[in-house]
This record gives structure tokens, C-alpha cells and sequence, in this order.
């Protein structure tokens, strides 16, 4: 567990990616909660989250039609696939 508490500035070395990247890459969890949520910033950090062992995102209101189409496909996948482990889940988009 990281005791790391380093302010989110977005000056260098101190951006919210950067940040995520420092501190998530060693959770075995990872659960969060946005009020707004894209594809291509899970994108940014996933790379720190290949080792977590379960993700789960609550997204509230905002979203793009990308991210919308992504999770209706992955509702539909896991319904034909029953639940599927991260690490399943992983092997079948890759």
C-alpha cells in the first residue's frame, strides 16, 4: 500500500494520469466512482490496472456514445459468456 500523498497539480510529474499510474498500478481493486466517464481515459490509465484483479466503475451522467456502445456490447458478451474474471475478460477483448 502506497502512503504516497503527492497533490494533483498538472504541473509535470503531477498530472491526474501520472498520478493514477503512481498509485493505482499495485491495487488489487480498483473502484471508482465519476460523474463523467470517456474511453479513451480509461485507456490512458489502464496500463497501471494490468494486474488488478477486479475493476468496477460507476459512471454517472456523462458519457460519449462510444463508451455507451462499449458497455451495451460487454452486457450483451457477458450475458452469452455468464461473468467472466478480469483475467477472462481480458483474454476475450485482447
Amino acid at each position: 500500500m502506497t502512503t504516497d500523498l503527492t497533490f494533483i497539480t498538472n504541473e509535470a510529474n503531477h498530472t491526474l494520469k501520472e498520478r493514477f499510474h503512481t498509485l493505482i498500478k499495485d491495487a488489487r481493486f480498483f473502484d471508482v466512482l465519476v460523474g463523467y466517464f470517456f474511453a479513451s481515459g480509461f485507456h490512458a490509465i489502464y496500463p497501471a490496472l494490468q494486474n488488478t484483479e477486479k475493476i468496477r466503475i460507476l459512471i454517472g451522467i456523462g458519457t460519449d456514445r462510444t463508451t455507451y456502445e462499449m458497455t451495451v456490447s460487454a452486457q450483451a458478451e457477458q450475458q452469452r459468456e455468464l461473468f467472466l474474471s478480469h483475467a477472462e475478460a481480458k483474454q476475450v477483448i485482447e
